[in-house]
Formats: structure tokens, sequence, C-alpha cells
């Protein structure tokens, strides 16, 4: 079984391919949630950043 072989039909055969095709639907949509994934919690540090020196502001 592939991990990342998310076609309907799956593999045509079991031998085993030795072909530098690409990636699947799999992969793309594993990268693509790995890259979001590492936007948010930039994002998110960013902001508690930013609230953490409004705060030390407004005690100084």
């Amino acid at each position: 079984m592939d991990l990342f072989d998310f076609e309907a039909g799956g593999r045509d055969g079991d031998a085993p391919d030795m072909g530098g095709h690409g990636c699947g639907w799999g992969t793309v949509l594993f990268l693509g949630v790995c890259v979001l994934l590492a936007v948010a919690v930039q994002w998110a540090f960013g902001a508690v950043g930013d609230f953490f020196g409004w705060l030390l502001g407004l005690l100084n």
C-alpha cells in the first residue's frame, strides 16, 4: 500500500515502479498543510511578541 497514492483506482499493478514521475496528491496536500502550519505558528509568535511588547510599554 502506498501512503501517498490518493488516486481513485490506486496503482495499476503490483510491480515496483522505478520511474521518477513526480509525487501524488497526498504529498502535495501534506506539504501544503505543513507550509500553512509554519505560517500560522510564525504569525502567532509574532502576535504574542507584539502583545508583550505593548504590555511592557504600558508598565514603563
